[in-house]
């Protein structure tokens, strides 16, 4: 396991991670997620040792300071130099000899499937091919800890996809650690096992994907991972009152904001949690076999995924949430 042990960043009178506590299992890929601002590249930065915390360690399980490779969102391949120059930068630098260079140089890049392009420069490389390139120049290195910086924010998506299915089997292959940051939750949901929520520079959930969205643990999660409904209202007790829904909720906090998320939590079927009666003003196909419903309950409209021709457009529907709503 590796260990975050109270990570602090300032510069200046700016600070930018407040004691960041994390444990990361070995041969697992583990995602910080978090907008753009809230502290990710600076606490990767810490991990890859580039930078200095103001306070706290980075630590093995035996307890040493530990530092990853680090893939950078750019790539910084060196572009004088051809792609077999640029993978086996590192082992030049160690001073390995010619011959296993030549061989783990072999190796890396008939897994990498980038073989073909061992006498090209980097600006003859598409964005793809750059990645990998950039991902044999650090996995040459027999690394145990692989850091990645955004590593998909440069590509199309349907690239984008291909590289995470990618980066899975090099996770496999290879029994790497891997720790990316990244602001788009996709990706996050698809690659790692784990996730943590990075806000304002603060940890503030760490969790499976799926129960992230079913369960985030404030208010400031719930609106950075998006696709819910936020209804204002007042509470009394565990009842909630608002134009759309008033009943029993399960209370997070005070502040009267009903979370519904757009997947999961409203449908038709009944249950004992009765929702609403509302009126279906449009549905638009969201791909698969989901379409993203528009309601209206007395002026005022929410939004739910269904699966496509569950309803009909200006018709009226009774909801049922499938669990006791929450209230932060």
């Amino acid at each position: 396991m590796y260990h975050l042990d109270n990570i602090s960043q300032q510069k200046g009178n700016t600070h930018i991670l407040h004691g960041i506590n994390l444990t990361i299992d070995e041969n697992s890929i583990f995602a910080i997620l978090g907008p753009s601002g809230s502290g990710k590249t600076t606490l990767l930065n810490i991990l890859a040792g580039i930078d200095r915390p103001t306070d706290g360690k980075f630590l093995n399980e035996d307890g040493q300071v530990e530092k990853g490779i680090m893939v950078f969102q750019d790539y910084r391949l060196f572009p004088h130099m051809t792609v077999f120059k640029n993978i086996t930068f590192g082992l030049k630098v160690k001073k390995t000899n010619s011959s296993e260079l030549k061989q783990r140089a072999k190796d890396i890049m008939e897994t990498m499937g980038i073989s073909e392009l061992i006498d090209r420069y980097p600006d003859e490389l598409s964005g793809g091919q750059q990645q990998r390139v950039a991902l044999a120049r650090a996995l040459i290195l027999n690394l145990k800890l692989l850091l990645m910086d955004e590593p998909f924010s440069s590509l199309d998506e349907a690239l984008r996809i291909e590289m995470l299915d990618f980066v899975k089997e090099l996770q496999r292959k290879f029994q790497l650690t891997i720790v990316f940051v990244t602001h788009y939750k996709t990706e996050a949901y698809m690659l790692s096992n784990k996730v943590a929520i990075l806000i304002d520079g603060q940890i503030m959930q760490v969790d499976a994907p799926k129960q992230l969205e079913s369960n985030p643990q404030n208010l400031a999660v719930a609106r950075f991972l998006g696709q819910a409904n936020f209804i204002e209202g007042s509470l009394s007790n565990n009842d909630f009152v608002s134009p759309v829904y008033s009943g029993k909720v399960r209370t997070v906090t005070e502040k009267g904001v009903l979370y519904l998320p757009f997947s999961g939590q409203l449908q038709l079927n009944k249950t004992e949690y009765p929702a609403f009666k509302g009126n279906i003003l449009e549905k638009k196909w969201m791909g698969s076999n989901l379409e993203r419903i528009t309601i209206e309950i007395d002026q005022k409209t929410v939004y739910c995924d269904l699966a496509s021709e569950s309803v009909d457009e200006n018709k009226t529907y009774q909801f049922y949430f499938s669990k006791l709503p929450v209230v932060f």
